[in-house]
C-alpha cells in the first residue's frame, strides 16, 4: 500500500490540472509516467467519494431523488433540479485517455513484452467498461470507440457511440479481458503493488468482470430481454461469481486517506433522514440504522429538561414509539423515538405546524432545542475527519465499496424469480442481506463513525451476531411467495444506500419502491406529483466537435440539448429507459 501511495504522489505533478488535458491529449512529445504507474493513477480517481461518485452533485441529487434523504423542510425548495457535475469529465480527463496511453506504450514494446503485461491490459479494460457503464447510464449517447484518439491519432471530433452500442461494446470489452486473464502466460508482470483495488489477484478480476457483466444485463433486461438473458446465462454458466466479501471491487487508500471537504454537501438545502426508510428500517429493527442514520438528542437527560413530557412535540412519540432499538456499550437504551425522519411529502399537514418539527443541528444541545431530527450520518458519507461539537479528528479512513457482493446476490435472487436462471432465490436473497450488514458494519469500522449527540459522544457500535440473525429471520423480510420480488429490490434499494446512483437506477427501472406498499412506500413529494430527471444532458464539447454532439442529442430524440427541464428529462428518455416503468409504479 505504501508503495501504492507514493505512486499516487508522484502523478500529482503529471495530472494537477485538469486544464492541461488538451496539450497532454494531442501533443504526442510530453513525457508521462509508464504503464503500471497509469493503471494506479487512474484507480485512485475513480474513488466515489472524489470524482468518481461526486459527493456533493450526485449523493445530494440522488439521495434526495431516491427519498434516502429530504432536501430543507420536506423537499420545500428546487429537488428536482440538477447540476451535472464532473463525473463526464472524470472519465475523459483522468480515466480513459491515461488508460488509453497505458496500452499504447504497452503496444509499442515486443511481442513478448506485451504478453507480460497482458494480464494487467486485461484489468485495465474491466476498469474501463465499469465506469464508461456509469457514464452512458446517465448521459446516453457519448463518444467511446474514438473517444481517445485525440493524442496519438489527432482525431478531435470523436463520433457519438450509439448507447446500445456502447453497452455491446462493453460487453466484448470485459469477455475479451476474461479471456486474456484466463490465457497461461509463461511469465507475467506482477501489478500488485500497482493495484488499489484488488492487489494483482487475476482469479478477483475475472470476478469483477462477471459482476460488471451482471449489472449490464440489468440495463438490457426492458429493451433486449433475450441479450440480457443471454448474459445471465453466460455469467451464471461461467461460474466466476463473487463469493464473499473479500471478492468486492473496493478502493481503500489505507489509514490516512479520509476524504476532502470540497463544496458543501447540503449546498441546496440541509439534508435528513427521510421518514419512510427511518420508519421501515425501525419496524424491521435494520441494524444499519445506526449506521445510515444520527439519533437525534431526545436522551433521557433532554426529556427530564421538559417541566411536562406531555408538552414534547408529537413528532417524538416518546409513550409510542418507545421500542428499544440497540443498546449502547455504556448501557443506554436507544428507543425508537431517537430516530425521527422528516416526511418527503411538501404538504405534510405538520410541516407548517410552530414547533412540531424543529430544524436545528446543535449537537451538543441537551434540551427543548437539542437535534429532533435525525441527520444522515455524515462521516459515512461525507468524509471521516467531520468533527462533531469539539470531537477530535477521527482515525477511521474513507473506503468506497463500488460493487458489492451483496448486489450480485439480489442481481441472482431478481433473475432467479424472473425465470431467467434456475437456482435458489430466497438463499441468495438471504446471503445478499447478510453481506449488506456485514459490508456497511465494515464501514462503521474501518470509518470509525463516532459521533456526538446531546452533547453526547457516541462510538461506534459495531453489529453482533445476534442483530444480524435476528434481522435475517425476521418473518416480515422472508421470501413466502407474497411480493418476494418486492422485498429483493426493497433489500437492494437499503444495500445501495452509499451508491446513490445505483439506488436511483434501480428505481428507474423497476418502479420501486412504490406509492402506498404495505413494506417500504415510496411518499409522494407533491400534489400534483413533481417529475424527476432520468438522465443528464451532456456537457457541449466545444466548436470541433458540436455537430456531432447536436446530432447525437437529435437521434435521441431530445429536443434541445441544452434544456434542464425536469419534466424534459424525466420524458425524454434514455435508450436503455425508454420501456421502464414510472417511479414509483411498481411496475417491473
Amino acid at each position: 500500500m505504501k508503495k501504492v501511495l507514493y505512486i499516487i504522489i508522484g502523478l500529482v505533478i503529471f495530472t494537477g490540472c485538469d486544464d492541461d488535458f488538451a496539450e497532454l491529449n494531442t501533443n504526442p512529445n510530453i513525457g508521462v509516467p509508464p504503464p503500471e504507474t497509469l493503471f494506479t493513477y487512474v484507480q485512485k480517481e475513480m474513488v466515489t467519494y472524489k470524482n468518481g461518485g461526486e459527493w456533493y452533485h450526485e449523493n445530494h441529487q440522488k439521495m434526495t431523488w431516491a427519498q434516502y434523504l429530504v432536501q430543507g423542510r420536506a423537499n420545500d425548495s428546487d429537488i428536482n433540479t440538477i447540476l451535472p457535475g464532473s463525473k463526464y469529465g472524470t472519465f475523459y480527463v483522468k480515466i480513459l485517455n491515461h488508460l488509453t496511453e497505458m496500452r499504447l506504450q504497452i503496444s509499442e514494446l515486443s511481442e513478448e513484452e506485451q504478453k507480460f503485461y497482458q494480464k494487467m491490459v486485461a484489468a485495465s479494460d474491466i476498469l474501463q467498461a465499469f465506469f464508461a457503464l456509469r457514464i452512458t447510464d446517465q448521459y446516453g449517447d457519448i463518444p467511446y470507440s474514438e473517444a481517445a484518439d485525440g493524442r496519438r491519432e489527432g482525431k478531435l471530433d470523436p463520433n457519438y457511440d450509439k448507447q446500445e452500442a456502447v453497452l455491446m461494446q462493453l460487453l466484448d470489452e470485459l469477455n475479451s479481458a476474461i479471456q486474456k486473464m484466463d490465457e497461461n502466460i509463461s511469465s507475467s508482470y506482477n501489478f500488485s503493488p500497482n493495484d488499489i483495488a484488488y492487489q494483482g489477484d487475476i482469479s478477483k478480476w475475472i470476478k469483477c468482470a462477471n459482476a460488471v457483466k451482471l449489472r449490464i444485463a440489468t440495463r438490457l433486461l426492458s429493451q433486449n430481454e433475450s441479450k440480457a438473458q443471454e448474459i445471465i446465462t453466460s455469467v451464471v454458466s461461467d461460474g466466476r461469481l463473487f463469493e464473499s466479501e473479500d471478492d468486492q471491487f473496493t478502493f481503500d487508500l489505507g489509514g490516512t486517506y479520509r476524504g476532502a471537504p470540497g463544496a458543501d454537501f447540503e449546498w441546496k438545502g440541509v439534508m435528513w433522514s427521510a421518514e419512510p426508510l427511518v420508519e421501515f428500517m425501525k419496524s424491521t429493527l435494520d441494524p444499519r440504522l445506526r449506521i445510515f442514520f444520527e439519533p437525534n438528542g431526545y436522551t433521557q437527560e433532554t426529556i427530564d429538561t421538559f417541566a411536562d413530557p406531555a408538552t414534547i412535540s408529537p413528532a417524538v412519540d416518546i409513550d409510542n414509539d418507545n421500542e428499544v432499538l440497540y443498546t449502547t456499550a455504556d448501557g443506554e437504551d436507544i428507543m425508537g423515538y431517537r430516530y425521527i425522519g422528516l416526511p418527503a411529502y411538501r404538504n405534510d399537514p405538520n410541516i407548517n405546524v410552530p414547533d412540531y418539527y424543529q430544524f436545528q443541528d446543535q449537537p451538543n444541545t441537551v434540551g427543548s432545542n437539542a437535534t429532533m431530527l435525525s441527520k444522515y450520518n455524515r462521516r459515512l458519507i461525507q468524509e471521516c475527519r467531520f468533527r462533531y461539537g469539539g470531537l477530535p479528528e477521527p482515525q477511521g479512513n474513507y473506503i468506497d465499496v463500488m460493487i458489492s457482493y451483496s448486489e450480485i446476490c439480489f442481481m441472482m435472487s431478481e433473475f432467479i424469480l424472473k425465470g431467467y436462471t434456475s437456482g435458489d432465490a430466497a438463499d441468495w436473497y438471504r446471503k445478499g442481506m447478510e453481506s449488506s450488514l456485514r459490508t456497511y458494519n465494515m464501514y462503521g469500522e474501518k470509518q470509525d463513525l463516532i459521533m456526538r449527540v446531546a452533547n453526547k459522544e457516541y462510538p461506534y457500535l459495531p453489529l453482533t451476531e445476534d442483530e444480524i440473525t435476528n434481522y435475517l429471520d425476521n418473518p416480515a423480510l422472508q421470501l413466502n411467495d407474497t411480493d418476494d420480488l418486492e422485498k429483493v429490490y426493497i433489500q437492494q434499494f437499503l444495500n445501495f444506500y452509499r451508491l446513490p446512483e445505483e439506488g436511483w437506477i434501480l428505481s428507474m427501472r423497476t418502479g420501486y419502491p412504490k406509492y402506498g406498499s404495505s413494506l417500504l412506500a415510496r411518499s409522494e413529494t407533491d400534489n400534483p406529483e413533481i417529475p424527476f430527471p432520468r438522465r443528464i444532458p451532456p456537457p457541449e464539447p466545444g466548436d470541433l466537435n458540436v455537430a456531432k454532439w447536436l446530432q447525437a442529442n437529435t437521434d435521441q430524440g431530445f429536443t434541445s440539448p441544452r434544456d434542464e427541464t425536469p419534466s424534459v428529462l424525466n420524458s425524454q428518455r434514455l435508450w436503455w429507459d425508454k420501456n421502464n416503468p414510472a417511479i414509483g409504479s411498481g411496475g417491473n
